[in-house]
């Protein structure tokens, strides 16, 4: 560090400088051969070496200045830089630590000078650490390692020691060393090994297979069960491209999906069938997503194998069809039973109230004048009987509407006819293209679904005006039931708690149609039914 009294400091060099002068001028042999020269001209001599002096030791004088500059710059540095500085002699003795290495122990620096560096470094790691110190002097070379330091309280952290051999101008040797704390980083490699661990367990252990494809299709990872599932061995698997898994005459559209993904970003859901190498063949569900790793573009699929899922899927379907059968065939006995009791009530009932009437009528025009209490009697006969003959038309109605044999149009319109009657609200039928061909069963089916449509209507809806639109459209017959009621919203009710619905949906699947449902709270609501005029539904027998 620089004196702080520059001005005593020269003082004594000067007085220093003069003594060591005159004892060499002392010790000198005289100069017998000196010339005798004027006093002016020695004179004028000295005056020019004086100033030479002076200027020499100015030019000492500034440089002295700036050595210390630079050399408490030095020190500076040393001692406030970002990372532990120490020098080390052979014995792994400590000689030299800048501030930010006390700091970092927890020791002051008298503590550390002359103390063994060995007794910093945890048990467990001090081996290690002998080995890369020895290993330095030895190789009069460099070594890093990485140990863990104990502090003066007893705490710990991870620690990294670069070490560079040096030996001084005097044959002494040392080892420079550079402390870095890395505990941060421990920790991260930490979390990341920790990380890594769990998801290769994942990866390793999940039941549905992983496959990771770059950006040419080539598959560059996957799991144990991607390998199951493919049949193929791993070095097989990293030598193909994705679409390279596909059947030949698939591998083209197999390859654009791919190169769209990519394009697009966006992964999505397939199904396919994959044969295996031993033929055998299993059902697989992709699904694929892109994903970015080191800026790296990959496609990310999650396999499935859904084999065993087709074939419940499948068995459910055909139970459900069969249910759908078995409640057609439920459907169509009872509308044929019905359409028996109508015929049975119509001729049998409906001939002897009719007869019965015309004994009465025959009883009123021979006695009646006779007595006019028997004619009254008769009258009040006549009154009931005509009730009961009304009572079997409404009975053979609800039963089978005998407009039912006459077509849908007039069926319907039937329909339209008695809704105002009992709701006392209006009801249009709209016919754009009469569907002649229709069978009995599918008229029925369809006369139930817009029965059941004005009912629901006369219970709920409020409804002021109702209107049926029938046509024909190609091979499909289209009706739609639109009413100006209060309507509802039909993903708050659900159709498992409306059974009326429900059964409209029934029953037009059980023909091969469909129902649609169209409402919204205050706007009204809008039934629409298609179904095919000449379909047979699966598992049914054509002439069934």
């Amino acid at each position: 560090m620089s004196n702080k009294n520059p001005a005593e400091a020269e003082r004594r060099n000067s007085t220093n400088l003069r003594a060591a002068v005159e004892d060499r001028l002392a010790h000198s042999p005289p100069d017998t051969a000196l010339p005798i020269r004027p006093a002016e001209e020695l004179l004028h001599i000295l005056q020019v070496h004086q100033i030479e002096l002076e200027m020499q030791n100015e030019n000492l004088r500034q440089t002295q200045l700036e050595l210390e500059e630079s050399r408490d710059r030095y020190v500076n540095l040393y001692d406030f830089a970002p990372v532990a500085y120490l020098t080390l002699n052979h014995q792994g003795l400590i000689s030299e630590i800048n501030l930010t290495g006390t700091r970092l122990l927890g020791f002051e620096r008298q503590k550390l000078i002359r103390h063994r560096f060995a007794r910093l470094i945890v048990d467990d790691d001090r081996e290690h650490w002998n080995k890369c110190f020895q290993a330095v002097l030895n190789d009069m070379g460099s070594c890093v390692c990485e140990v863990m330091l104990r502090r003066s309280d007893d705490s710990t952290f991870w620690a990294q020691l670069d070490f560079l051999y040096q030996k001084g101008e005097n044959g002494v040797e040392s080892v420079r060393t550079v402390l870095t704390d890395i505990s941060v980083r421990k920790r991260s490699e930490k979390l990341l090994h920790e990380s890594e661990e769990k998801y290769r367990a994942i990866f390793e252990g999940t039941l549905d297979g992983i496959v990771l494809v770059d950006d040419s299709g080539m598959i560059v990872d996957f799991n144990p069960e991607f390998v199951q599932q493919s049949g193929l061995s791993p070095e097989r698997l990293m030598q193909t491209r994705i679409w390279e898994l596909r059947p030949a005459d698939q591998s083209e559209r197999a390859q654009a999906r791919f190169f769209s993904v990519l394009e697009t970003g966006q992964g999505g859901v397939a199904e396919v069938k994959y044969r295996k190498p031993d033929g055998g063949v299993i059902n697989i569900e992709f699904r694929s997503a892109l994903i970015r790793i080191s800026n790296k573009r990959y496609m990310q699929s999650i396999v499935r194998d859904i084999t065993e899922h087709k074939s419940r899927e499948l068995e459910l379907r055909n139970y459900q069809q069969l249910l759908r059968d078995m409640a057609a065939n439920s459907s169509a006995s009872r509308e044929a039973e019905s359409k028996r009791i109508a015929r049975e009530v119509h001729d049998e009932l409906g001939q002897l109230l009719t007869a019965l009437r015309m004994d009465i009528s025959l009883l009123r025009i021979e006695f009646g004048d006779r007595d006019p209490l028997l004619k009254a009697k008769i009258q009040d006969m006549l009154v009931l009987v005509d009730k009961s003959i009304q009572g079997v038309r409404d009975v053979t109605a609800n039963l089978r509407p005998a407009a039912l044999n006459m077509g849908i149009v007039p069926a319907i319109a039937w329909l339209c006819d008695e809704f105002p009657e009992r709701t006392n609200t209006a009801c249009t039928l709209r016919v754009i293209n009469d569907p002649v061909n229709l069978d009995d069963a599918r008229t029925v089916a369809l006369f139930r679904i817009v029965q059941e449509s004005l009912t629901n209507i006369a219970r709920h809806a409020q409804a002021t005006h109702v209107e049926i639109t029938v046509e024909q459209n190609g091979d499909d017959i289209v009706l739609k039931i639109h009413d100006d009621g209060k309507g509802f919203d039909p993903v708050a009710r659900p159709e498992n708690q409306s059974f009326g619905l429900m059964g409209m949906r029934e029953r037009a699947i059980a023909l091969g149609g469909e129902v649609i449902i169209d409402s919204a709270p205050s706007e009204g609501t809008v039934v629409s039914v298609r179904s095919r005029i000449f379909h047979v539904c699966p598992g049914r027998r054509a002439d069934d």
